[in-house]
Formats: C-alpha cells, structure tokens, sequence
C-alpha cells in the first residue's frame, strides 16, 4: 500500500509540476494580454473567453468526466468492444452539443449586438466551442489510462505558448491592440494544440479486436451518467463564473478585466486540487471496480490532506505577494487587492474537500455533484445580484465565496456519507472487498 501511495503522490506532483509550469507561461499570456490591451479591452476579452470556457465543458456533455469511470473499468475487464463503443459515441455526443452550443451562441451574440459595442470577439468565442470540448475529451481520455503528460502538456503548456507567440507576432506586424487580435490568437493556438494532442493520443490507444457488442444496456446509462454531469458541469461553470457575468451587467469592462485578473491570480491554488483529481480519479475508478471501500476510503481521506496543506501555505504566500503579481497586469489592475483575499479563501474552502467530486462521480452519484454545484450557482447568483451594485468587485468576491462555501459544504457531505462508515469501521487497515457498484455495466 505505501508503494501504491507513493505512485499517487508522484502522479499528483507530475501534474502538479506540469500546471504550474502551465500557471507560470499563462501568467506571462495574462501579462502580455492585459498591457498590450489595457484595462477595457483585456476586460471584453476575458468575458469573452469566459464564455469559451463555459460552452466548452458544457460541450461534452460530461463525457470528459465519465470516460475516467468508465474507460479503466474496461480496460481491466479486458472488453475493448465496450471501450471502443465509448469513445465512439463520446466523441459524436460532444460533436452534437458543442456544435449547438457554439450555434447558439453565435445568434445570441447576433441578437443581443455583443457586449459594451463589442460583437466579433463573441463570434469568434463560439466558433473555439466545439474546439475546446474536443480538447477537453481528449484530456479525459488520456487521464483514464494515467497518461498525464500527455492528457496536460498540450493544453496548457503548448497551446499557452503558441498564444503568447501569436500575441507577440500580431504586436511586432502592428496588429491593433484588441480583443479581436487576441481571440484570433486563441483560436488559431487552440486548433494546432488540440489537433497535436489527437494524434499523440490515438496512436497509443488500444484498437478493439473483438466483434461489436450491442450497446442497449450500457446506452442509457452512459448517456444518464453523462447528462447528470452535463448538468453539473454547467452548475459549477455559472457557479464558478457567475460572479464575473454578475458584474458584466452592473460595471464597465474595466472592472470586469480587473476582477478577471484578480481571479486568475487566487485560481493557482486550484492547481493542487485539480493535480490531486487528476491523479486519483482514475485511481478511484479502478478501486471501485475492485469493491475494496475501506481502501478508497483511505485514499479519499490521504487526498483530503495532500490538497488542503498546500493550498493553505500556498493561500498566505499568495495573499502577501497578491498586490505585486497584480501590478504585473498593469497599474490599473492593482485595484485587485481589495477583492484578492476573498478569492483565496474560497480555494481554501475547496481544497477542504478534496476530489471529492470525483470520487463521488466514478462511484455513480453524480447527483450529489449535481446538487452542490446548482447550490453554489443559486448563492453565487443571489449574492451577486445583492452584493455588487453596491460593493462592486468585492460584492462579486463574497458572492464566489459563500458560493464555494455552499457547493463544498454538500460536496463534503456526499462523500463522507458515502464512505466516512468504512473510514471509521476500518481504521487505516485493510478490509474484505464490498459489492461492485450495481449501476456499473
């Protein structure tokens, strides 16, 4: 078990090293973005490439999370049919909604006239959605099989850099300063990133050698599972940004581009939890498989701990430093500070819980993921609509963290409810095999 640990932990600091890595080149991006567009600009951008992200993870209809349950449990079954099948019926169901949602949001864009006079940067938003949510099943599909090298390095470190080089070249051939030029950027760096990563991660998957299987009895549960998370994830995404969208209908893009830049300072702390879940949750997946819940249980708790320590020491040195990384935006943007606290304390709250998120979801409760994020959604959004016209940024920053307050107080409770019985029964020992979830096909 301790050899088994230790893998866990040098899975977790592999990805850990690899988005900080990423978090110092994007940092750079934001930097160079932030200067050479100033304040309002830098503001139109980041509400537009907010709504990348949101269309983007909503894209795959929760597919990018289920094929980490459900691709190990395959592979260890050794039924390749059934992993081919998935990916296969993944890949098509991200095609459809990512393609709605970037359709949708194109003629919304249309009608509405875009946001503070500003209607390309929008469109081009839509056309990275199906992009994006490809990108992001590709990274699903090589955490299932615990190639994190591969399932991180194109995303957020080749593709960083290509849009700091497209950035740099546009500034050098006079290329105006706009949102525009630096959502060219992202498309074009988003395009060759994913399409790397495609090829990387198709060469090294297994090719089914078996005769097809009839998919109606796993159909609809992969479709269910999926949809739940579906559902989720655009709780988290509205929970996670409602907040900025919040503001972007009382306050300038000024503002926004402040605040924005004030959370992409505080979201490093995220980077612990989400190397921790990027390194367990296959891990769970094939625990769960295997029906040992005392030993899940203790990884679930060792996760707990090696997310919370880091994110609190790291949480002080970012709040004592927070006022002079901002200053690296701009001057304009050390007005930050005053929100900066906030936002650090509602990744402290997150990390509180550890991928509980994940273990909740290989284990067939996505309903409790479900919960905790519309949860957050609702107090993020009543607390802005309150909070904000009166205290602007601040008001958006207590409404992220009553929020995360919300989403990790159920989070928390859904976990240990499901596995605090076998924390407490079994101790740190070892325990007899329980039942197979039955929900898993």
């Amino acid at each position: 078990m301790k050899k088994l640990a230790s893998r866990q932990v040098l899975s977790a600091a592999t990805t850990l090293t690899i988005r900080v890595a990423s978090a110092g080149i994007g940092y750079v991006v934001q930097f160079a973005l932030a200067r050479v567009l100033g304040a309002t600009e830098y503001g139109v951008f980041a509400l537009a490439w907010l709504w990348v992200t949101i269309g983007g993870f909503a894209g795959c209809f929760g597919f990018s999370q289920t094929v980490v349950r459900f691709l190990p449990r395959y592979l260890q079954k050794g039924d390749l049919a059934l992993h081919d099948a998935f990916l296969t019926v993944g890949r098509r169901v991200v095609a459809l909604v990512s393609g709605v949602l970037a359709l949708g949001g194109a003629a919304a864009t249309l009608l509405a006239g875009g946001w503070a006079g500003a209607i390309a940067p929008f469109l081009i938003a839509a056309a990275c959605v199906p992009v994006f949510a490809y990108a992001d099943l590709l990274e699903g599909m090589a955490r299932s099989r615990g190639w994190l090298s591969l399932a991180f390095i194109p995303p957020y470190i080749l593709r960083q850099l290509l849009v700091l080089g497209f950035v740099a070249g546009a500034y050098s051939l006079g290329w105006p300063g706009t949102a525009v030029t630096a959502m060219v950027a992202s498309f074009a760096a988003l395009v060759i990133a994913a399409t790397v990563q495609h090829v990387l991660i198709m060469r090294r998957m297994p090719a089914a050698d078996t005769p097809k299987r009839s998919l109606r009895r796993v159909l609809p549960l992969w479709l269910r599972s999926g949809g739940l998370l579906f559902l989720a994830d655009g709780a988290r995404l509205l929970r996670t940004y409602g907040d900025t969208i919040v503001l972007s209908a009382f306050l300038p893009p000024a503002a926004v581009g402040i605040y924005f830049a004030a959370t992409r300072v505080a979201s490093v702390l995220g980077f612990v939890e989400y190397s921790v879940s990027a390194a367990m949750g296959y891990r769970f997946a094939a625990m769960a498989a295997s029906g040992d819940r005392r030993a899940l249980a203790r990884r679930a708790a060792q996760a707990v701990v090696v997310t919370l320590v880091p994110v609190l020491v790291g949480g002080v040195a970012l709040w004592l430093l927070g006022g002079f990384v901002l200053g690296l935006f701009g001057q304009a943007f050390i007005a930050g500070t005053t929100v900066l606290p906030l936002l650090i304390a509602a990744q402290v709250l997150r990390a509180a819980v550890g991928p509980a998120d994940d273990l909740l979801n290989v284990l067939g409760r996505e309903r409790w993921t479900f919960m905790s994020q519309l949860a957050g959604l609702l107090v993020n959004v009543a607390t802005g609509l309150l909070l904000v016209p009166v205290l602007g940024i601040v008001g958006a920053g207590l409404a992220s963290l009553a929020a995360m307050a919300a989403t990790t107080v159920i989070l928390g409770t859904g976990a240990w409810l499901l596995l605090g019985s076998h924390l407490r029964s079994g101790g740190m020992g070892g325990g007899r095999p329980q039942p197979q979830d039955a929900a898993s096909p």
